[in-house]
C-alpha cells in the first residue's frame, strides 16, 4: 500500500484501537468515546478533501460513521456525510424511513434535492449519476466504464443502445447464464430490433443487436466475412488480462471489429480494473475512463480458525481483533448465518460433500414449496440426485459441472423460495449471477487473489437488495463475510490471515497475462532466464516466451484479410481454436488439406457420418501429433461409438433418461471390459489410469460406488460429455462444413438433432432438444410462432398446456418466452 494511504499508524493510538475494538466486537461505545470516533472520522475525510488521492481516508473516515450509526441508532453522523459526499442512496433511506428529525428545515431542503438524482426507481450517488451521463454523451471510440458490483452496470447499457442509435451492436458476456439473463432484459425493452443471442440466428438484417459469449460473436464473424459491427459493449472486461484461450478469443473479437470499421465505438465494464490503459491492442487508443472511486459498502470480515477462535479483520489498521470462541466449524456457521448464506469452495466434488455435511447439521422443517422442489426435481433429474434430500433441509449446491439448466432453475428456486437458506457454490457464481446473499462463508481461498475476492465479496447484499427488495437495510451496507478454516476443506494447517490481508488496501494491480495486449511485458521472460537458478524455471519460460510469440504471430495472422484459398481455409482452422489439439498445428494443417481434398473427391464420403469424417481428416495418422487427450479418445472406434449414441441421446433423451443410459452404461462397460477403472476427468478422479493412488487421478473405480453415487458422476458425465461435444467435437464438425466436406442438412442433424427449420430455429433460440420433442409429441409446435425480429409469441392453447406442466418445464420455457 502507498504511503499516502497508509493507516495502519493509527493502531498505535491505544485509546483509538480500543474503540476499534469495541465497533468489531459489536460493544456500545461510552459518549466520550463516541465523540473521540467520529473526531477521528472528521479529520480523516477533511484530509481527503486536502488531497483526493487519500481515498483510504475518506472510506476509513466513512467506516467509522457507519458503524456508529449501525451501534449507536444515530445516523444524523451519516446522513450528514453521505449528503454531504454525494452517497445519496443513503440520505433518501435516512429520510424515507424516518431515523433523522424530519421537521429540520435543512432535511426538507435535502429531501427536495434528492430527488434530482432518481433514475429508474433507484436514487444514484453522485458519481453514478455523473458518470453515466457522461458516458452516454461520450463521443470517445473507446470508453471504459469502472464500478463496484451492483452500481447499475446493466441500466447503463440498455441507455447507451437506446442512445447510440447504431445498426449493429454486439454485447459480449462471459457465460451462457449471463447470455439467457441480458437476453431477457435486451429483447424485453428492444421490442421493435431483431435480438438474437446465438449466430445462426442472424438471418442477414442490417440492424439488430446481439447478446453473444465471444466464441459465437467469432462465429458469426468468420460466416459474414463483410460484417462491420458498430459499437461493442464488453462485460467484465477484466477477463482480457487473462492467459486463457478464451481471454485470447475476446481480445481476437475486439481486434478484429476494430479492424473492420476503425471508428467502432467500444466500451468496456468492469469492476475489477486497475488501470483503463492496460485493456489497449494498439499504441493509438485513448480510452475515455470513468471510474465510481467509493463502494459505499464496507464489509464486515471475520476468520474462523482451526483453535476454535474467531477474529474481526480490520483492514484500515490491518489489526485481527480476538472477539469470541466456537466449539467447532459447523457451530460456527450456524450460529451466524442469515436468511441467504453462499459457503464458496473451488472443487465440485467438495462442494458436494460440504453440503451433505451441512445438511445433517441443520434440523428439518416441513415445508410445501420445499417438498414441492424435492419432488420436481426428482421428476426431472433423478431420485438419487444429491439436491433431492438436500433442499428439504433449505440446502442447494451448485458448480460447473451440473448441465445449465438445472444449474440456472436451482439459482432461480434460491431467489424465489424464501426457506431455501444456503447455497453452496464455486466460482460459477462468481460472473454475473445475481442471487440475493446476505451472509458469505470462503472455506477456500485457493487461487483467490486480492480481486478475485473483492469480486466475490461484491456478490453480498447488491445495493438493490441494501435500498429496496423485501428486507431493505442500512445493516447491509456492511456485507457479512466469513473466512472458515478447516483442514478437509482447505489445507493442512489451514491460516487464511495472510490472504485476508490482501484485502487491506482496497487496491490491486492489474496483472497482464494476455500476450495480445500492448501492455504485456514479455521482457520478464528474459529476466526469469537470465537470473534464475532453476533449470525448470528457464525452461518453463522458454516455452513461455515462445508459446506468446507465437500467440502474436497468429493473432496478427487473423486480423488481416485472407490472400488465397489456402490461407482462407488455415484462418478457419486457427479460428475455430482446434490448432491448440496439435503439438505442431502448422504441419497438422498440411496434413488436414490434403486428406480434405482426398474425402471431397471420394465419391463413397457420402455414406460417412461426421463423427467418422472427424476422425479420418483429424486423427487418423495424426495420433502421435494431439495433445489434447479427450479428443484423441476417438481413433478408438468403441469411443466413436459411443458419442455417436450421446449425440443422439443428447437431442432425444430427457435428462433423467439420459441418466439412466449412462448409469446403465457404467454397468454394461464394467461387465463387458471386465474392468472398473473408468475416466471421470480430473474434478473427480480418485485413480491413476493403472488404478493406482499414484499419479495423475483422472480415474475412479466403478465398483466401490453406490447406485446413488453413480446416478451423480452420471449427472457430471453427461455435462462433461456435454462440453465436450459443444466446444470441441461440433467445432471440427463445423469446420467440415466451412470445408464443404458435410452437407447442410448432415450439420443440422448432428448438432440440433433434427433437418427440421421449425425445431433448429427453437433449438437456435435455446429451447432443448427434449423438450422441442416434448412440444412436437404433444402437438403444441404449431401454437408456437417466431416473427421477423425474432421475437417468440404462443397462443392461447399454448398457454393453457404450459399452465399443466410442472416447474422445471415452465422454468425452460419462460427462460425465452414472455407469456
Amino acid at each position: 500500500m502507498s504511503r499516502i494511504n497508509n493507516l495502519t499508524w493509527l493502531k498505535d493510538n491505544e485509546r483509538f484501537l480500543q474503540i476499534n475494538s469495541k465497533l468489531a466486537m459489536d460493544v456500545s461505545l461510552s459518549e466520550d468515546e463516541s465523540t473521540f470516533c467520529l473526531s477521528v472520522a472528521i479529520l480523516l475525510i477533511k484530509e481527503y478533501e486536502k488531497d483526493k488521492r487519500r481515498t483510504s481516508y475518506l472510506e476509513f473516515g466513512y467506516y467509522l460513521i457507519l458503524n456508529y450509526a449501525l451501534q449507536s441508532d444515530n445516523y444524523e453522523p451519516l446522513f450528514d456525510l453521505s449528503t454531504n459526499l454525494g452517497f445519496y442512496p443513503i440520505s433518501k433511506f435516512v429520510l424515507e424511513n424516518g431515523m433523522v428529525d424530519e421537521k429540520r428545515l435543512h432535511h426538507y431542503f435535502v429531501n427536495n434535492g434528492l430527488s434530482k438524482f432518481k433514475y429508474q426507481e433507484i436514487t444514484e450517488t453522485l458519481e453514478q449519476r455523473k458518470f453515466r451521463n457522461q458516458l452516454v454523451e461520450s463521443e470517445a471510440r473507446d470508453n471504459c466504464y469502472i464500478a463496484p458490483t451492483s452500481f447499475g452496470k446493466s441500466s447503463m447499457m440498455v441507455e447507451l443502445i437506446s442512445e447510440l442509435e447504431l445498426d449493429k451492436i454486439f454485447i459480449i458476456v462471459p457465460t451462457k447464464s449471463l447470455l439467457t439473463q441480458t437476453y431477457k432484459l435486451i429483447n424485453s425493452t428492444f421490442t421493435d430490433r431483431k435480438v438474437i443471442f446465438h449466430d445462426e440466428m442472424y438471418g442477414g438484417e442490417s440492424n439488430f443487436i446481439a447478446i453473444f459469449t465471444q466464441e459465437r460473436a467469432l462465429r458469426l464473424l468468420k460466416s459474414e466475412d463483410k460484417m462491420k459491427v458498430d459499437a461493442l459493449l464488453l462485460d467484465e472486461a477484466h477477463n482480457l488480462f487473462e492467459s486463457s484461450s478464451r481471454s485470447i478469443l475476446l481480445s481476437r473479437l475486439i481486434r478484429k471489429i476494430r479492424a473492420r470499421k476503425p471508428n467502432s465505438r467500444i466500451f468496456y465494464f468492469s469492476p475489477l480494473i486497475s488501470d483503463s490503459d492496460n485493456l489497449k491492442f494498439e499504441e493509438q487508443q485513448k480510452i475515455d475512463t470513468k471510474r465510481i472511486q467509493f463502494n459505499i459498502k464496507e464489509a464486515d470480515i471475520n476468520e474462523y480458525r482451526l483453535n476454535g477462535r474467531v477474529y474481526k479483520y480490520n483492514r484500515f489498521l490491518n489489526v485481527f481483533f480476538d472477539i469470541k470462541s466456537d466449539r467447532d466449524m459447523l457451530t460456527y456457521i450456524d450460529e451466524n448465518k442469515r436468511s441467504n448464506n453462499f459457503l464458496y469452495l473451488r472443487a465440485p466434488r467438495k462442494v458436494e460433500k460440504f453440503a451433505g455435511i451441512l445438511a445433517e447439521k441443520l434440523p428439518f422443517t416441513e415445508n410445501k414449496e420445499l417438498e414441492q422442489l424435492a419432488i420436481t426435481i426428482s421428476k426431472n433429474v433423478h431420485e438419487d440426485f444429491y439436491c433431492v434430500e438436500l433442499v428439504k433441509k433449505g440446502v442447494l449446491y451448485i458448480h460447473g459441472k451440473l448441465p445449465d439448466l438445472i444449474k440456472e432453475y436451482l439459482e432461480f428456486n434460491f431467489r424465489k423460495i424464501g426457506a431455501l437458506n444456503f447455497i453452496v457454490a464455486n466460482s460459477v457464481i462468481l460472473e454475473g449471477v445475481n442471487l440475493p446473499i446476505d451472509n458469505l462463508y470462503i472455506l477456500n481461498t485457493y487461487s483467490l487473489g486480492a480481486k478475485e475476492l473483492t469480486n466475490l465479496i461484491g456478490r453480498v447484499n447488491r445495493l438493490n437488495e441494501v435500498f429496496g427488495g423485501e428486507n431493505p437495510s442500512l445493516t447491509k451496507l456492511r456485507p457479512s463475510v466469513h473466512f472458515v478454516n478447516s483442514e478437509e476443506f482447505n489445507r493442512a494447517g489451514s491460516n487464511m490471515a495472510t490472504k485476508i490481508g490482501t484485502l487491506k488496501s482496497g487496491k490491486f494491480s492489474d496483472e497482464i497475462k494476455n500476450p495480445t495486449l500492448l501492455n504485456f511485458d514479455i521482457s520478464k521472460y528474459d529476466h526469469i532466464i537470465e537470473n534464475s537458478s532453476s533449470l525448470e524455471a528457464i525452461d518453463s519460460a522458454r516455452r513461455g516466451k515462445s508459446n506468446a510469440l507465437s500467440i502474436i504471430e497468429r493473432e496478427n495472422f487473423l486480423t488481416e484479410s485472407p490472400q488465397t484459398e489456402v490461407d482462407r481455409m488455415k484462418v478457419q482452422f486457427l479460428e475455430s481454436g482446434l490448432h491448440s489439439t496439435y503439438y505442431d498445428s502448422g504441419s497438422a494443417f498440411d496434413t488436414i488439406l490434403d486428406k480434405v481434398e482426398i474425402v471431397q473427391t471420394d465419391p463413397d464420403s457420402d455414406e460417412l457420418d461426421p463423427i467418422e469424417k472427424v476422425y479420418l481428416i483429424f486423427i487418423s495418422g495424426l495420433e502421435n501429433e494431439i495433445i489434447d487427450l479427450s479428443f484423441a479418445r476417438l481413433q478408438n472406434e468403441k469411443a466413436r461409438n459411443y458419442y455417436r449414441s450421446f449425440v443422439k441421446n443428447i437431442h432425444a433423451l430427457t435428462l433423467k433418461e439420459h441418466i439412466n443410459s449412462t448409469v446403465k452404461y457404467f454397468y454394461t462397460n464394467a461387465s463387458e471390459t471386465g474392468n472398473n477403472i473408468f475416466y471421470i476427468g480430473s474434478s473427480y478422479g480418485e485413480l491413476a489410469k493403472d488404478g493406482s493412488v499414484i499419479g495423475t487421478k483422472t480415474y475412479i473405480d466403478l465398483s466401490t460406488k453406490s447406485h446413488k453415487e453413480l446416478v451423480n458422476l452420471a449427472l457430471v458425465k453427461i455435462k462433461m460429455e456435454s462440453d465436450f461435444l459443444s466446444y470441441k467435437l461440433n467445432e471440427f464438425v463445423s469446420l467440415l462444413k466451412d470445408y464443404g466436406v458435410i452437407s447442410e442438412q448432415d450439420y443440422d442433424i448432428f448438432i440440433y438433432g433434427t433437418a427440421k427449420k421449425r425445431n433448429t430455429d427453437l433449438t437456435k433460440l435455446g429451447l432443448s432438444g427434449a423438450i422441442i420433442k416434448k412440444f412436437e409429441l404433444d402437438g403444441q409446435i404449431k401454437n408456437i410462432e417466431i416473427d421477423n425480429l425474432g421475437h417468440i409469441f404462443v397462443n392461447g392453447e399454448f398457454k393453457q398446456y404450459l399452465e399443466m406442466q410442472d416447474d422445471l418445464v415452465q422454468f425452460e420455457v419462460r427462460k425465452y418466452i414472455t407469456i
